[in-house]
């Protein structure tokens, strides 16, 4: 299988915690990390839209195919080891249309409520204010 380039937001606290986990499942350095919320990071650069990364999770193949939302979730899973239970649950057309939605309120409603880490030359903190 091919490699992914993920595309995460290093800012938030659950998402930075969700991949921490994955990389350290990825045994064999198949996922490429990107944290969006470094300065140096453009996502026009990529042929990507800013306001689109923000909101949703991304990940890129290494033939340039690009993901989306909970369609990056399942790309990730299928590199890492202990998946294939989740993969056959959200690839089931039944299932799919309730996780999308609740994917999409996560990342409307629930995600911008969160706690921030504040990341600075490298070191991150929580937030206070």
């Amino acid at each position: 299988m091919s490699g992914l380039t993920v595309f995460y937001d290093g800012a938030c606290m659950v998402c930075h915690r969700e991949i921490s986990h994955y990389k350290k499942r990825d045994k064999y350095n198949l996922l490429k990390l990107v944290d969006i919320s470094s300065a140096s990071f453009n996502a026009e650069d990529l042929g990507l839209k800013t306001e689109e990364v923000n909101l949703h999770m991304h990940t890129m193949d290494d033939e340039g195919k690009v993901y989306k939302g909970v369609d990056s979730f399942v790309e990730i899973w299928k590199r890492l080891p202990g998946y294939k239970p989740l993969i056959s649950l959200f690839n089931n057309q039944k299932v799919r249309p309730l996780i999308d939605s609740s994917y999409n309120i996560f990342t409307k409603h629930i995600r911008p409520r969160l706690p921030k880490r504040k990341c600075e030359d490298g070191q991150c903190h929580l937030r206070t204010n």
